[in-house]
């Protein structure tokens, strides 16, 4: 992102993906507040999902559902929300909420995924709709 803007912040919401503590919640809330534009990244990783670990829930891990709107209504401008992980996500809740215009998955991105979201966030790089042939 770095390379797209001259000043960026971050706060880190949830200490950890399983999110139990809202301790970071007020450090995110204020930077979003001070934000001209707001990213907010949740979702999933290994610790969550793996091949012989079933997730019991298609709901966002602990407390980042309400990080999720918390900053999402702190911020000036409607936010981006990236989604992370290999499986699905029931995230109606944000689909629904005027305080995000946009909704991304990445999936697991790997090392060279922050360059390619932020190509495709300042329009660099447009993924396009999938469409069978």
């Amino acid at each position: 992102f770095q390379a797209y803007i001259k000043k960026t912040s971050y706060a880190k919401g949830c200490f950890n993906v399983s999110c139990d503590l809202d301790n970071g919640f007020d450090e995110a809330v204020r930077t979003a507040k001070e934000a001209d534009f707001v990213i907010i990244v949740a979702g999933l990783d290994l610790s969550q999902e793996t091949e012989d670990h079933d997730r019991v829930s298609l709901l966002l891990p602990g407390k980042q559902k309400a990080l999720v709107s918390s900053v999402a209504a702190a911020s000036k401008k409607p936010v981006i929300l990236v989604l992370t992980g290999g499986g699905p996500l029931d995230v109606s809740f944000a689909e629904e909420d005027p305080c995000i215009a946009s909704i991304l998955w990445i999936g697991y991105p790997g090392e060279a995924g922050g360059k390619a979201l932020a190509e495709v966030i300042f329009g660099d790089y447009n993924p396009g709709w999938y469409q069978k042939l």
